[in-house]
């Protein structure tokens, strides 16, 4: 069977605070993108993995650890041979793991006739990672804790994306360690989230922030060069995703963002167009 795998962006990360456990507690607002992975999964006298990029066998990969997430809770014994055609770039904020690891769910509930519902699914998707929950869930989403708490919502604009992505990835955890409490910015994603469903575009520019940017800046400073650079060139809303180092930039209108494309294609390491996934 085939299986996609979309891409995530945050239009909007609060980082409320460290826990106890040393994990962050998040809000965020997050949407899936046309742009996406495909998995191609059938019944195998062994599981193997292909790809045109080299990937390890081991939990370090989200497919096999979401394969054995899964063994462990139904103690199927089926093996699989997967073949993997990547398109979102890795150390770029936008879940190509994770999105990954649920479509490798997604994938396992249907050939085994698990009959699991999508509350089930992403339940089970947090024991794989942070983000799989709502990549399971694949839909525009209000997300908190340290990203288990998915509630979906639907906004009725249609956004087209840029992404800019420079050849320097970001290593979460480095964003995450290079915070400084006393001075981060705090966005209200729950502000964000009525500024989408009324669309006030005022309100969305105000509201569309991440706290990880200054690390992110910090870190890979062409990151914001290139958020300039968006908005220098008339895009109306500019942000970057995740813990980067990718920067997406939104308008309404298609033709705007073909332009920008051939603007931008020969500038950077990675840059596409794409759009919000309905």
């Amino acid at each position: 069977m085939r299986e996609y795998a979309n891409a995530k962006l945050n239009l909007c990360l609060n980082v409320v605070g460290k826990r106890e456990d040393g994990y962050h507690e998040l809000e965020m607002i997050m949407v899936p993108l046309d742009l996406h992975d495909t998995l191609v999964v059938e019944l195998a006298e062994e599981t193997t993995l292909t790809s045109e990029v080299p990937l390890p066998m081991d939990r370090s990969n989200t497919i096999i650890k979401a394969i054995e997430v899964m063994r462990k809770h139904f103690r199927f014994t089926e093996q699989f041979a997967i073949q993997l055609t990547k398109r979102i770039p890795m150390q770029a904020g936008l879940a190509g793991g994770s999105s990954d690891g649920a479509a490798m769910l997604r994938c396992l509930n249907q050939l085994l006739n698990l009959n699991l519902s999508i509350e089930q699914l992403a339940q089970i998707g947090k024991e794989v990672g942070a983000d799989v929950p709502f990549c399971v869930y694949n839909c525009p989403a209000i997300v908190k804790g340290i990203g288990e708490q998915v509630t979906p919502f639907h906004f009725p604009q249609e956004y087209h994306v840029l992404l800019i992505k420079p050849e320097q990835g970001v290593s979460t955890k480095e964003a995450f360690a290079r915070l400084q409490f006393e001075t981060m910015i705090h966005p209200d994603c729950e502000q964000l989230k009525e500024a989408l469903l009324q669309q006030d575009h005022e309100k969305i520019q105000r509201s569309m922030q991440n706290t990880l940017e200054a690390s992110a800046f910090e870190i890979v400073p062409v990151i914001r060069k290139i958020k300039q650079e968006c908005l220098d060139y008339g895009f109306p809303y500019v942000l970057m995703s995740g813990s980067g180092s990718t920067v997406f930039a939104l308008s309404e209108s298609e033709d705007f963002v073909q332009q920008a494309y051939h603007s931008f294609k020969n500038q950077y390491d990675f840059v596409v167009k794409t759009r919000i996934k309905g």
